[in-house]
């Protein structure tokens, strides 16, 4: 009798477990995280992302140019007006002065804003030409309804964001002076589900070679925003220890091209050089920004 009160425990124990794990599935069941790449809404290229999480939060990275603000401010509207949270990865225009129209023209809200900035006189000694849409930025940054949300991010940093996990790799590089905002962008990884995604933004060659000396284990992602708009930035060997399947191009069509208007690959840029380092890594999955919003399930 024992014997058999043992068991009919376990089989209510088993019972209840089964029974957990298929209300779980049903709880999670049609909840998907989706990433969208912005198109370019001018002849110049830029950055632009929009993550939605499980629960309808609203990440946004950059967003490119001051032409790109009304496509992205529409997105966030159909969202419901809300940004959870806004990485700014470098005071670049074709990153940030969307954000800046945004800020300035619009209502939305923006809850949390995530940057990492050198101090204003290091700018106007390594980048002296840039210094008024510098100013601009740090301006915009003190606008009253944002100010209060701004927080600079330190590295190893993660930041949980609904059911996406953020961990800052990398972070302004005030010693490397070379190519210098380029080589201090924010470099993002995100887990969302049982997937990674890596987001280098412009970053360069030395900033790069940073990364693999002190973050090379946790480089490895499935999905990957090419540095610099695809040319001229992280090295190989940064997008080989990635080895990503999906690559993510915030390129436009002139540059995918390497066409300045006087034919294939017959520009400055080294775009053909990173696509065909794509191939070699066996990438299949390639979405470009000269091909529209492109949204996929993650």
């Amino acid at each position: 009798m024992k014997q058999n009160n043992k068991n009919n425990v376990k089989n209510v124990i088993i019972v209840l477990l089964v029974m957990l794990l298929i209300i779980t599935a049903l709880i999670t069941l049609g909840k998907t995280s989706k990433l969208t790449q912005l198109q370019n809404n001018s002849s110049r290229q830029m950055m632009g992302y929009i993550i939605k999480t499980d629960n309808n939060k609203i990440i946004v990275i950059d967003g490119g140019l001051k032409e790109d603000a009304p496509n992205l401010l529409s997105k966030i509207e159909q969202e419901g007006g809300q940004v959870e949270a806004w990485f700014l990865t470098h005071p670049h225009m074709d990153h940030i002065e969307a954000f800046q129209e945004i800020v300035k023209t619009s209502d939305i809200k923006i809850n949390n804003i995530y940057t990492t900035l050198n101090e204003l006189s290091w700018y106007e000694e390594y980048e002296k030409d840039r210094i008024p849409e510098i100013k601009e930025f740090f301006e915009t940054l003190e606008t009253d309804k944002i100010k209060n949300n701004i927080h600079e991010v330190s590295l190893n940093e993660e930041i949980k964001i609904d059911n996406i996990k953020c961990e800052i790799l990398g972070i302004k590089n005030p010693e490397i002076t070379n190519n210098p905002i380029n080589n201090s962008s924010m470099v993002i990884k995100m887990k969302v589900h049982n997937k990674s995604i890596i987001f280098l933004a412009d970053t360069g060659v030395e900033s790069g070679q940073k990364l693999l000396k002190n973050q090379k284990e946790k480089l490895k992602a499935d999905i990957l925003q090419m540095a610099h708009h695809g040319q001229g930035g992280a090295e190989k060997e940064v997008y080989e220890q990635i080895n990503p399947k999906i690559c993510l191009w915030p390129t436009t069509d002139w540059l995918w091209d390497n066409d300045p208007g006087t034919g294939y690959n017959t520009g400055i840029w080294t775009t053909i050089e990173t696509r065909n380092w794509m191939e070699e890594l066996k990438v299949t999955r390639n979405y470009i920004e000269k091909d529209g919003d492109i949204t996929i399930n993650i």
